[in-house]
């Protein structure tokens, strides 16, 4: 189209003052297989600004050329020209950005010089474009304020967008949270929780789930305790890893100003570098989670670092409870199982050595951590029922009789009724480990005369643990075996009284077999 029918009229309105130095920029794509009118509208648009930021403008002479640029930039406006390679051209562009691109955010203006070749009801109705010009028909200002306007609807779609994609992240990091304390109110290893706590508040803020950002993964949990000093570090992670080995000592000056002042006020602090959250333990006692001032940014970041750090406190306490309601249940077990072992004349270790050889047993033989530590608290319990019968039978230094050995058959039974009724996983193992343990892998043991993998895989590993600490330790009635004794012993009662995996486990446990036998001497 020849450029001198696309001159602007004179006006009377000055141009928009171009930005102070402003880095950023509206990138335009002008799109026309005319130079000259490249040119024009460069001059018309020239100043143009919105928002402090000034126009970028590009030029493509060809529908092609623009579609190369347009996928490996996004434009803010494009300026299309109708008619270029072919009558269609530029509505194939069109086509283009919105169908195989995918592109919606890019404000499509048509400005064509032939407009019987695309007329605008059509054009406006069977394409998605933002605006439709006549080049004969547009002046600057008409050019300036469909730029403009279109300027302002990119930008408010790209901030929607991003409010979408905050919004989608936070949803996702607050899943995540959720997910992370049910996870740590399970654990029972306290320090190991407390560093996943802060392991879980790092990857959740700089991992994209979220927009919580801490810089670099850095953390901080100080326990105030009851005291004003000193302050204990729980757990650091990041750039505040040494505090976990030195202390409140290792972090910045600025850091523990702002904790102090937290912990002071009871209330949440920031400065420019960091950000405090404050809040309580179960007892009262004052807590402050620290991160970098990126990780709270804006009022949700915060909501969300404040949600995680004051759960987190919370599930602190309940694994604290649970550790402490786990070493009073094994201490229960074991006094009990203590004073059962002390009517029949074993020693209290015994039933020590019985627990921890169960434990690593189970371990060899691929039984999960939690089911090995469940098994090490409830074998100690595997003569509970030796406690129903009577001192004259326990006791006997000589053979029992065979109505005797009747009586004594009976433990395994009455030691499961005492157990019955009881939900605790613990308990409820050891009424399994007390029924089984005198059964036989080949079948000829007691109450039931069970065989092979019909035994309890917990009342095997017992059983095995029971016997081998029996003969290898001395008692008032007997003297120990030595220990090649003892070997050779379960190696022949392999396939017989002891299932072959767990002798196998036995044997490829033997050095801490022999390391808890030697630390748990009876004296």
């Amino acid at each position: 189209m020849p450029s001198d029918q696309f001159e602007f009229a004179a006006e009377e309105t000055p141009l928009i003052p171009a930005s102070d130095g402003h880095s950023a920029t509206w990138k335009v794509l002008l799109v026309d297989d005319d130079p000259d009118i490249h040119n024009v509208t460069r001059l018309a648009l020239a100043g143009l600004a919105h928002a402090d930021r000034p126009l970028e403008l590009h030029s493509a002479e060809s529908a092609e050329q623009a579609g190369e640029m347009l996928r490996q930039t996004l434009y803010a406006v494009a300026l299309i020209d109708v008619v270029m390679e072919s009558d269609e051209a530029g509505l194939d562009l069109v086509r283009y950005i919105r169908e195989t691109l995918n592109e919606g955010r890019t404000r499509l203006i048509i400005r064509t010089g032939q407009a019987g070749l695309a007329p605008a009801w059509d054009t406006v109705r069977d394409f998605d474009i933002n605006g439709y010009e006549e080049k004969s028909f547009q002046t600057a200002t008409r050019l300036k304020t469909a730029v403009l306007t279109a300027l302002r609807s990119f930008e408010q779609i790209c901030a929607l967008e991003k409010a979408q994609r905050r919004i989608a992240a936070h949803t996702a990091g607050l899943r995540d949270i959720l997910d992370a304390l049910s996870d740590m109110a399970g654990d029972n290893d306290l320090p190991a929780a407390e560093q996943r706590m802060l392991s879980e508040l790092s990857r959740l803020v700089t991992g994209g789930q979220a927009s919580v950002l801490v810089q670099g993964g850095s953390a901080v949990i100080v326990d105030h305790g009851r005291e004003p000093e000193p302050l204990k570090v729980i757990a650091a992670s990041g750039a505040f890893d040494l505090a976990n080995r030195v202390g409140i000592s290792a972090l910045p000056p600025s850091a523990t100003e702002l904790i102090t002042r937290c912990l002071r006020d009871g209330a949440d602090s920031s400065h420019a570098n960091y950000y405090c959250t404050y809040s309580e333990s179960a007892t009262g006692n004052p807590r402050v989670f620290l991160v970098h001032a990126d990780a709270a940014q804006h009022e949700l970041d915060r909501e969300l670092v404040q949600l995680f750090c004051r759960n987190a406190s919370l599930a602190r306490d309940a694994i604290a409870l649970n550790v402490d309601l786990e070493r009073s249940q094994e201490d229960i077990v074991l006094l009990i199982s203590e004073a059962v072992e002390a009517r029949s004349m074993e020693t209290g270790h015994h039933v020590q050595r019985v627990g921890a050889y169960s434990q690593v047993i189970a371990q060899r033989l691929g039984v999960s951590e939690e089911d090995a530590k469940i098994l090490r608290m409830a074998s100690p319990l595997h003569d509970l029922g030796k406690i129903a019968i009577a001192d004259a039978i326990l006791k006997k230094p000589g053979k029992l009789t065979a109505e005797e050995r009747t009586e004594m058959e009976k433990h395994p039974e009455i030691g499961a009724a005492i157990l019955s009724g009881q939900d605790r996983p613990v308990l409820q193992a050891a009424k399994i480990i007390s029924l089984q343990h005198q059964e036989k892998w080949d079948g000829t043991g007691y109450p039931y005369g069970l065989a092979g993998d019909d035994i309890h895989i917990f009342a095997q590993i017992t059983a095995i643990a029971d016997v081998f600490d029996a003969i290898s330790s001395e008692r008032c009635y007997k003297a120990a075996w030595p220990l090649e004794r003892c070997f050779e012993f379960l190696k022949e009662q392999r396939g017989r009284h002891f299932g072959p995996a767990v002798v196998d486990a036995f044997f490829d446990s033997m050095d801490d077999i022999i390391a808890i036998r030697d630390a748990l001497q009876d004296h």
